[in-house]
């Protein structure tokens, strides 16, 4: 294959399902009313939306079907599949796990790129054909399937192996400032519960470069404990701000405040003590003054 990593990096997007979709910079600069509108637009698009229509004016123009079945893209844009659940290897021999989801990139070593992948299985490893392999060092409870891959691209290989294994439902998360990956577990289940032994429905910290980082994962409990979706940095304050995903009764959106003359760094978020800082749910209003009970 012929990917170099600026390719990959910074003229690409990449999607969690192990595809790498590129469009050239000069087919982004000059697509058809690429990411244009005016207000005339804007006003016809409100109209077709509610029509059940496309926005006319945005994007990049019409797909094009695909005569592989896998997935559409504008004229000018490419795909090229570098990890296929079940058909692909990882470095150790075990076949590619399934159910890739949240995602973000990282330059790597003598100019490669490292994609970290969340795998969502959920409850036992019986249930999945493919489930994260239990890679000695890098498992935080045996009986769960899901966890992250590492994929490491340069301009003519892809490795892959275990960032870590034997969480739950590893759904989105966040990449770090410092250049790690916090891969969020999207739910509740605890030790006896769903055939898990250990309580699940927390955040870990991945190091796609460091490889000894991960070993004996540990979870950062002072993120809480409920059905993570996704969080985010701020590099300034040090703040996290995080999402859940839940729908009995609600979910929230949560501030995590780091404790005082913490400084953030490469696994520093695993030394804090479960009731470190102090994390907040917001509570949100509309633009009428009504609360908003389920963000």
């Amino acid at each position: 294959m012929s990917l170099t990593r600026r390719d990959f990096a910074r003229t690409s997007a990449i999607t969690g399902a192990g595809i790498a979709l590129a469009g050239s910079a000069g087919v982004l600069a000059t697509a058809p009313n690429a990411l244009a509108s005016t207000e005339t637009d804007t006003a016809h698009g409100d109209a077709a939306a509610a029509h059940g229509h496309g926005l006319p004016g945005v994007g990049y123009g019409p797909l094009k079907p695909d005569p592989k079945g896998i997935l559409a893209l504008p004229a000018g844009f490419s795909y090229q599949i570098i990890t296929y659940s079940g058909k692909t290897r990882l470095e150790s021999g075990e076949f590619t796990p399934s159910n890739h989801d949240g995602t973000s990139t990282f330059e790597g070593p003598r100019g490669t790129t490292l994609l970290v992948n969340n795998h969502e299985l959920a409850g036992p490893r019986a249930n999945w054909t493919y489930p994260v392999p239990l890679t000695e060092g890098l498992v935080y409870d045996p009986a769960a399937a899901g966890g992250c891959t590492v994929v490491e691209v340069r301009r003519d290989k892809v490795a892959e192996w275990v960032g870590i294994a034997g969480t739950a439902t590893n759904c989105a998360g966040g990449s770090t400032p410092w250049g790690t990956w916090l891969t969020c577990e999207e739910t509740e289940d605890k030790a006896g519960q769903n055939g898990m032994t250990k309580d699940h429905g927390y955040v870990f910290e991945v190091d796609p470069l460091d490889h000894r980082a991960n070993r004996a994962p540990k979870p950062i409990k002072a993120l809480g404990r409920y059905a993570h979706e996704a969080v985010v940095v701020d590099p300034k304050r040090g703040h996290l701000f995080l999402t859940e995903d839940a729908a009995g009764p609600n979910g929230l959106l949560y501030r995590w405040t780091p404790p005082t003359g913490f400084h953030h760094g490469r696994g520093r978020l695993r030394t804090l003590a479960a009731d470190a800082g102090v994390l907040q749910a917001f509570k949100c209003f509309d633009s009428g003054g009504r609360f908003v009970d389920d963000l």
